[in-house]
């Protein structure tokens, strides 16, 4: 039992991000006990104080663990828990209320908490300015826009770079995989993926096979211009489609 909760408490401690910047917690839990200490409204208290100290209970409780695990037959999701703690919600009325009983000083205090907690955030390589107003790269948006059917659906392959952003776009262009194939740890298997992420060097001649072998022929498939192939697709049936920043559209001519 004394290991499950270890367990919880690192689960607790880098959704958090303690190893980063503990001050959002601290705010949590700083706006959480004043709530307690201050809110006579019942069912506010029920929303702001009860629900989530009740949850916070049940999320370190290593029997309420193992029952979660044992039901969903899942460990990897119990960080999900934490998603119903409303931190910004306890954490923003708690700190407008001390802002409302101490004018001044809780102004200051929240101001103070605010900056010190704060990060800017374009500093982070994870972080972009929008290309567009969809937020999404330009080179996604300009293939679909070329590609994308007047009506009905086709199916696309295209590269890992660009699976996050298709789907997002257009619900016209369907995909043979997802997402599910970059994260290594569900071990997921798919030929088509095999044949064009993980060869070093794409086998034209398979590589037409299987995408033609597949239970929606791929339209198009959509390669960086850089993509070693062992031989030209257009030796096989395919033609060059267009061509949009570093992606070569190739349209399969036997379709």
């Amino acid at each position: 039992m004394w290991g499950i909760f270890l367990e919880s408490v690192v689960i607790f401690k880098n959704y958090m991000g303690f190893h980063e910047n503990h001050f959002l917690a601290a705010i949590y839990l700083f706006a959480l006990l004043y709530l307690w200490l201050t809110e006579k409204d019942k069912r506010r208290r029920a929303i702001f104080v009860y629900a989530p100290t009740l949850l916070l209970l049940l999320f370190f409780c290593p029997l309420f663990r193992k029952v979660f695990v044992r039901v969903l037959e899942d460990s990897e999701t119990y960080y999900r828990l934490l998603w119903l703690l409303q931190m910004s919600i306890v954490s923003a009325y708690g700190l407008i209320k001390l802002m409302g009983r101490y004018r001044r000083i809780g102004l200051a205090v929240v101001c103070l908490m605010v900056v010190a907690c704060g990060d800017y955030v374009y500093d982070s390589e994870h972080i972009s300015r929008a290309q567009n107003a969809y937020h999404l790269p330009q080179d996604a948006i300009e293939i679909v826009d070329l590609i994308e059917p007047e009506e009905g659906r086709i199916t696309v392959l295209v590269p890992a770079d660009l699976i996050y952003y298709v789907r997002q776009y257009s619900t016209d262009i369907e995909l043979p995989y997802g997402r599910e194939m970059l994260i290594s740890r569900w071990d997921y298997y798919h030929g088509l993926y095999e044949a064009m992420e993980e060869a070093e060097v794409i086998d034209t001649p398979f590589f037409a096979e299987v995408v033609r072998d597949y239970q929606y022929p791929c339209s198009y498939v959509v390669l960086k211009k850089d993509r070693e192939v062992s031989e030209p697709l257009t030796d096989y049936g395919f033609s060059v489609y267009g061509q949009v920043g570093d992606f070569v559209i190739y349209k399969d001519m036997t379709l």
